[in-house]
């Protein structure tokens, strides 16, 4: 029996998903199968897999045990999501959490650090006509916060498809066209959340999972959007999903193009829309250079000593050595 439109957003039967494991972690990735002895583990789709292991540069935001969304790494002290969500919990940013993949390597066991601050790139914009909800409490204009995390983060050295260890993406190229970029194995555009296939998935709202939208399905937010409202990129969803997570990162390859943004539903067409992070790449460099004793007194210092190669893991000397996070590398780890 079909649900009525507005409980489930669409009377489509749930998909069939084929991860049906309780809950064994505050947030949980798509499980990965390692490539490792590829060729003796039967029919699997590796190029499932190849994504699954994407979402390596996806980490969770919490608040008081409860999850809120997911946001980008692009380093081992930044991280980038969109501003919305974190709008009711700006008075309490020291409060908020990020889970990011651990040391183990597996899809269910992340490791928990501390925010030192949340910064909205522009402030939300006061006129009631950039303003959406219920009550007009949600702004898309410029809806991009970049996440400074108080405590080193373990990011590791390359990306892995043998275990699932965090890596970090990049910031695209102000001038990169998504026709023009060619990718080497993976599927070009990828989005991921923890919240946004079916309701129930939506209610629960710490399962990392991805989705794959293609380029034919790019149109022109102008006819669904005012153009003040921001910069976008648009998608039609074909897909019948529940809606986008606000914070949900859009990949392009390796390069991280655009964060979720809202779905907008005009007549039969539901449109899934993102935040355009091309035109937002200087802002953001100048935003994520922090000098260095601006909050590293803070942090643990020994997550910052170089141990050397065999001293952590598999060769995973840490990427910037010495007590001290020297500040020109926040600009440079950018991309």
């Amino acid at each position: 029996m079909s649900e009525a439109f507005w409980d489930v957003g669409t009377s489509t039967p749930y998909p069939l998903r084929l991860d049906k494991l309780g809950r064994t972690s505050f947030f949980r990735w798509q499980k990965a199968e390692s490539t490792y002895m590829a060729f003796s583990k039967g029919n699997i789709d590796w190029n499932d897999e190849y994504n699954r292991f994407r979402l390596s540069v996806v980490a969770g935001i919490s608040i008081d045990a409860t999850p809120l969304s997911t946001a980008a790494i692009l380093n081992q002290r930044i991280l980038l999501t969109s501003a919305n969500f974190l709008i009711p919990y700006l008075h309490r940013q020291m409060d908020l959490r990020i889970w990011a993949l651990g040391r183990l390597g597996y899809y269910n066991t992340p490791y928990r650090y501390r925010v030192w601050r949340v910064w909205r790139i522009f402030a939300p914009s006061a006129n009631p006509e950039h303003q959406h909800g219920p009550k007009g409490e949600h702004t898309p204009r410029h809806d991009i916060a970049i996440i400074f995390s108080l405590d080193r983060m373990f990011v590791y050295w390359k990306p892995s498809q043998t275990s699932q260890y965090p890596y970090q993406t990049f910031l695209i190229q102000p001038h990169w066209t998504i026709i023009n970029t060619q990718v080497e194995e993976e599927d070009k555009l990828l989005f991921a959340g923890s919240g946004y296939e079916y309701m129930e998935h939506v209610r629960e709202n710490y399962k990392i999972f991805f989705a794959l939208p293609k380029e034919e399905h790019i149109v022109d937010c102008s006819k669904y959007l005012p153009k003040f409202w921001g910069k976008f990129i648009c998608f039609k969803n074909v897909m019948r999903f529940s809606g986008v997570q606000n914070g949900g990162p859009l990949l392009l390859g390796s390069h991280l193009l655009g964060v979720g943004c809202f779905e907008i539903r005009v007549n039969e067409d539901r449109i899934l829309v993102f935040t355009d992070l091309r035109y937002y790449v200087h802002i953001i460099k100048q935003v994520a250079e922090l000098n260095s004793h601006q909050y590293y007194e803070y942090a643990y210092p020994q997550w910052g000593v170089d141990y050397g190669y065999f001293g952590s893991i598999y060769g995973n000397a840490p990427r910037i050595p010495k007590l001290y996070t020297p500040w020109w590398v926040k600009v440079d780890h950018l991309g």
